[in-house]
């Protein structure tokens, strides 16, 4: 790609000085590289920030305001968007201010005098090159994270993070008052499956049934593969009522898809729930037992 043809960087300059900040955006937009928008105000800089987020791509900060502290403004900044790359620019060359700003979250600064505007391109470069690895780092971190929560063959979540967005939902629900629903979906007759069809047809089963489950919850709720042949879903603000009801859309789904579908026996799962309705202590051993007992009614009427 030409360098005329790469996309600008989007910069923002918090500038009060009228001149000082005209010449910025000149020497900035000259090589075509950066498009500049001044604000001659930190609120008015905080203010394009919260009202558009991804609108910028580089602060550049004058530290001295009238007015205003400029690492108050740093700091306001940083909270709305930590990672949105914040240059301080300063007529002060002490190194007090300088590990102040550094130690407020900027990714460096810049002194006016010298070679300043020279100074300022370089500077740009080098943050900005760093703030692209660190995103790219960033990226691949939530990645792999995302990776060691799931569970490979379903793409549910393992019964490990299951554990712990369970106890953050359990304990909102607690705090406000709020409903929330456990239900425990135990495949049937799996192990015949796996011996009668072979463990390839036995995980395509477990594949089916996390589809049909996603397919009909919620994207509040959460779905996790407990164990083999096990499934475990949160509902989030969902009474006992409201749970069933959804049980019966997940079993009418089932049935559609035993009528289509191409699988050498039917599919079938029990389903057990355990609901804040009767308290909030134990729903997912309530939920197992209640599945247990369907799964048992199910075999003594066969």
């Amino acid at each position: 790609m030409a360098m005329s043809d790469a996309p600008q960087l989007k910069v923002l300059l918090i500038e009060d000085n009228v001149d000082h900040s005209f010449l910025v955006r000149s020497h900035l937009q000259a090589k075509g590289k950066y498009v500049c928008e001044i604000a001659e105000s930190g609120e008015q800089g905080i203010n394009w920030i919260q009202e558009s987020p991804a609108r910028f791509e580089l602060v550049l900060l004058d530290y001295n305001l009238p007015g205003q502290n400029g690492l108050d403004i740093l700091r306001r900044i940083q909270s709305i968007n930590r990672n949105l790359p914040i240059i301080v620019i300063t007529g002060l060359g002490s190194e007090t201010v300088a590990v102040e700003i550094m130690k407020a979250g900027a990714r460096d600064y810049v002194i006016k005098t010298g070679e300043y505007y020279k100074a300022l391109h370089i500077t740009i470069e080098q943050v900005m090159e760093k703030h692209k690895f660190e995103m790219l780092n960033l990226q691949l971190q939530k990645q792999l994270e995302e990776k060691a929560s799931k569970d490979f063959l379903t793409g549910a979540f393992n019964r490990h993070k299951f554990s712990e967005i369970f106890d953050r939902e359990l304990s909102s629900a607690r705090r406000y008052k709020r409903p929330i629903t456990v239900a425990m979906i135990d495949l049937d007759k799996f192990k015949e499956i796996n011996d009668k069809f072979g463990h390839k047809m036995g995980d395509y089963a477990l594949v089916c049934v996390s589809e049909i489950l996603r397919e009909q919850l919620r994207s509040s709720d959460v779905i996790a593969r407990y164990g083999g042949d096990e499934f475990v879903v949160v509902m989030p603000e969902t009474d006992k009522d409201q749970a069933k009801i959804t049980c019966d859309r997940i079993f009418k789904a089932l049935s559609v898809f035993n009528a289509k579908a191409q699988f050498p026996c039917p599919i079938s799962f029990s389903i057990g729930i355990g609901s804040s309705t009767d308290g909030y202590g134990n729903l997912i051993e309530i939920a197992d037992q209640d599945m247990y007992h369907q799964k048992h009614g199910k075999a003594s009427s066969n």
